[in-house]
């Protein structure tokens, strides 16, 4: 039974945020955030002491609305409770599936899509003040991500990115610089550049950056250690960008490149607009061209008409690319996607077979990788202690947060943002574990 105390109406309400999905979801969070604080509201309570519930839904694929359907209706428990509490939801999947929500979730107090944050915090009981872009961070303070565009215009057939988020929009440039700058004066030492494509950027405005130019930008900000660059769409991977990255000692060297398959005809169907020589190449020249880059990637399994053959084939090109980092998803078949209506729909059974071979695969060469450090020295970035006594979970170049392995490192005195040099002296499954120097 809950202790929530009955709600009181000369104070502000008490606001707990369940964020849910991708680091883009995380910065709509974060804005949501500051202006309930801006507003009067006290945000970051306990679900079980808050007045207002909100819950920042994904609807990308079926896997993701069910966790936000499951989360929804956990907290429908506090309501039971306490009567007065608001649930309401917000997000992708309300840009979706708002009336089908409403029919099959009518507990919840409200529903609003990505634009309307005015609502929502009228809906928790609050004046709406000016957006002013600013954001209270749910990274750890010394990390954050920057946005750089919203939407995308490659019309993948599998995708339903387009229909959620719209065309592709790159944000102003000196927006982007400002939002930098002051993250790193906030304490803030590595910035995420994110958009659901991001080598794009300024390709819709001809007086837009290019993003080869915006990283540099970026990366001159006073203050600033680390800057990575995440969901590059390998169709638009340029010279010059690659330049940029191997000449630019702020930036990473790290490049995430969502290839999705490897083989021609399925990468046709897919309408990705890259054939897999242009793709052998690419990471090719970006292992010559940019010193111990580290290179991670996504792949889709199971795609309609996918071919005992053609999933091998990934196999084998899998085993001789030897990627850093990989992620493997069961192909999702999405209402509104020109690939639901595809012939030769592969069974669930099988897609998750193909999953797991896949990462087992990966894992093998995970840990070859992993062990082939072993003696190395490297510069890691702390994120925070561990539950033993000195040792804290920290990051190298080449491990992205959230979505990478971690280096566990042994030694006392370390703080959460600090950069430190390391000596790899052993592997944790996927994880580097590793001593402090100096």
């Amino acid at each position: 039974m809950s202790q929530r105390s009955p709600k009181s109406m000369d104070r502000p309400p008490r606001i707990h945020l369940a964020s849910l999905g991708c680091a883009k979801n995380l910065i709509d969070s974060e804005r949501l955030l500051a202006r309930l604080a801006t507003a009067g509201g006290l945000v970051g309570a306990p679900a079980e002491e808050a007045d207002v519930i909100l819950v920042n839904t994904c609807g990308f694929i079926a896997p993701a609305r069910e966790e936000s359907l499951d989360v929804i209706r956990s907290y429908a428990q506090e309501k039971e409770s306490n009567p007065d509490l608001k649930l309401i939801v917000l997000g992708c999947l309300v840009e979706r599936e708002r009336s089908a929500l409403r029919e099959a979730l009518p507990f919840v107090d409200g529903f609003f899509g990505l634009e309307e944050t005015d609502g929502i915090v009228a809906a928790a009981g609050l004046e709406p003040e000016t957006d002013d872009g600013a954001r209270l961070l749910l990274t750890p303070p010394h990390t954050a991500y920057l946005r750089i565009s919203e939407g995308c215009d490659n019309a993948c057939t599998y995708c339903t990115i387009p229909s959620i988020r719209g065309s592709f929009r790159s944000r102003r440039s000196e927006v982007i610089l400002r939002e930098a700058e002051d993250l790193v004066h906030s304490g803030v030492r590595e910035l995420n550049l994110i958009g659901q494509d991001t080598t794009s950027y300024g390709r819709d405005s001809a007086s837009a950056h290019s993003i080869d130019r915006l990283l540099l930008e970026v990366s001159a900000v006073d203050g600033l250690r680390w800057l990575r660059l995440l969901y590059a769409y390998p169709a638009h991977v340029t010279d010059e960008l690659i330049d940029v990255i191997a000449e630019t000692p702020k930036i990473c060297n790290y490049v995430d490149l969502p290839l999705q398959h490897l083989d021609d005809d399925v990468l046709r169907r897919m309408g990705r607009g890259a054939t897999q020589r242009q793709t052998l190449d690419l990471i090719r020249d970006l292992r010559r061209r940019i010193p111990d880059v580290a290179i991670r990637t996504t792949f889709i399994v199971g795609f309609p008409g996918e071919t005992d053959a053609q999933f091998e084939n990934l196999l084998e090109l899998v085993e001789e690319l030897q990627f850093d980092q990989l992620g493997a998803f069961a192909y999702s078949r999405e209402d509104g996607t020109p690939a639901a209506a595809f012939p030769d729909q592969i069974s669930e059974p099988e897609k998750e077979r193909r999953v797991r071979e896949l990462m087992l695969l990966q894992q093998d060469i995970a840990l070859k990788k992993n062990r082939s450090l072993i003696g190395s020295r490297v510069e890691v970035l702390v994120d925070g202690p561990t539950e033993e006594p000195d040792v804290w979970i920290a990051r190298t170049q080449g491990q992205a947060p959230d979505v990478d392995n971690v280096t566990r490192v042994v030694g006392p005195d370390l703080l959460p943002g600090d950069f430190r040099d390391v000596q790899i002296s052993d592997i944790d499954g996927y994880d580097l574990v590793a001593k402090a120097l100096g």
